[in-house]
């Protein structure tokens, strides 16, 4: 009979271990997810927010609203998002299916002239994470000092080669 109850306890304690863990690995794949999702959207709206008129002179002149545009497209594909709004450089995206919780995303803006003109951007991705697990979403709902941000930044320079 001692044998079972330590059985139970045993299985009981590493629940208490195993689960987040599990919400972990669950982390990471999301964090993954959000990375792809804004390498993706982001070369999308590179390629179609050059301007072609610039790119003779190996100039890489951006349209900012162009790329804001494409991007906000692309993301919204990738993630099953909708977007909110679109406040300057600011835009905020609500979940279509519940998965996640809403996405704020700054795009910085910057130019460079060194002989050519150069285009940078920089893009910042952060959303509060929405746990998966039962024993972590009421950890989070007794503690309000337990939440996770799921944010990614990226910088792209944008140049054009001969």
């Amino acid at each position: 009979m001692r044998m079972i109850a330590y059985g139970l306890l045993t299985v009981i304690l590493s629940s208490f271990l195993i689960v987040p863990m599990v919400e972990l690995a669950i982390v990471y794949r999301e964090k993954i997810v959000l990375d792809s999702a804004v390498r993706n959207a982001s070369r999308v709206a590179k390629d179609r927010a050059l301007e072609f008129e610039h790119m003779r002179n190996l100039d890489a002149v951006m349209d900012e609203e162009r790329f804001k545009q494409y991007f906000s497209e692309a993301f919204e594909d990738g993630m099953n998002l909708s977007q909110n709004s679109s406040a300057g450089r600011i835009l905020r995206f609500t979940s279509n299916d519940g998965k996640f919780h809403p996405f704020t995303i700054s795009l910085y803006f910057f130019e460079e002239d060194d002989g050519r003109q150069l285009s940078k951007v920089t893009i910042r991705a952060e959303s509060d994470y929405k746990f998966k697990t039962a024993l972590m979403r009421t950890a989070a709902s007794l503690n309000s000092n337990v939440h996770y941000e799921l944010a990614t930044e990226r910088t792209y320079n944008l140049s054009v080669r001969n």
